[in-house]
């Protein structure tokens, strides 16, 4: 025997009626899904979305729902910055639908204006919220710290009360210019290609003086090399 499309519990009351009613119309009306990727275009911040959450019709049947194309996809901003992740296909996030449509307002940027169809809570009105939700691992000595981080956790970026950490395999800057006003230790090798310049304090190595104002031990006029510095 096929599944009733309503409860026999709701026959012979007027309570039972209204409520089989409203659960009807509430199951035409979209919300939020969770979803995966088909599709992304980054040039336009669109995507392709497959809800996840099929149908099931009265004979037991499942349906997949229809995809849903042309859907922005969420990005944190504001001020002048945002933070963009490579949207990949197979991401899982959440299809989350307007009351209204949003057509007009998506045509013109942005801006004000006024729904362009009577459509209500439309999957074709929606935006798609990119989450990792599983997967992911966080270091113990990250636990109360914010975590910007690779889902493998080999590049990770910690923000802690009284420290930043970055931990990563390669570090590379792209600047014209860097300072650092403050001490700097490095522990580890390091080569410069290019002048070293250096101006105040002192510059030592190995407990001796190498820098403007060093002197030299055994000199002699002539030909004589000269000791090392003092």
């Amino acid at each position: 025997m096929n599944i009733p499309n309503d409860d026999p519990s709701n026959d012979g009351s007027l309570a039972g009626q209204l409520n089989h009613a409203f659960r009807n119309l509430l199951m035409g009306i979209e919300d939020m899904l969770p979803a995966k990727v088909i599709s992304y275009d980054d040039a336009t911040n669109r995507a392709s979305i497959q809800p996840l959450v099929m149908m099931a019709t009265t004979d037991g049947q499942k349906v997949s729902r229809g995809a849903v194309a042309n859907v922005p996809i969420f990005r944190f901003g504001g001020g002048g910055f945002f933070i963009r992740v490579p949207i990949k296909p197979g991401d899982f996030g959440w299809l989350k639908a307007n009351d209204r449509d949003i057509s007009l307002i998506f045509q013109r940027g942005g801006l004000e204006d006024k729904p362009n169809t009577e459509r209500l809570h439309s999957f074709s009105d929606s935006m798609f919220y990119p989450d990792t939700l599983k997967d992911w691992v966080i270091d113990g000595k990250n636990i109360d710290a914010l975590v910007v981080q690779s889902i493998d956790g080999t590049v990770c970026l910690s923000l802690h009360n009284d420290k930043a950490v970055l931990d990563t395999p390669s570090f590379e800057v792209n600047a014209g210019e860097t300072t650092f006003n403050s001490n700097v230790t490095i522990n580890g090798n390091y080569s410069l290609n290019g002048n070293s310049k250096s101006s105040g304090g002192s510059m030592t190595h190995n407990g001796k003086n190498i820098g403007s104002d060093h002197e030299h031990s055994g000199v002699e006029h002539g030909d004589d090399n000269t000791g090392g510095p003092i």
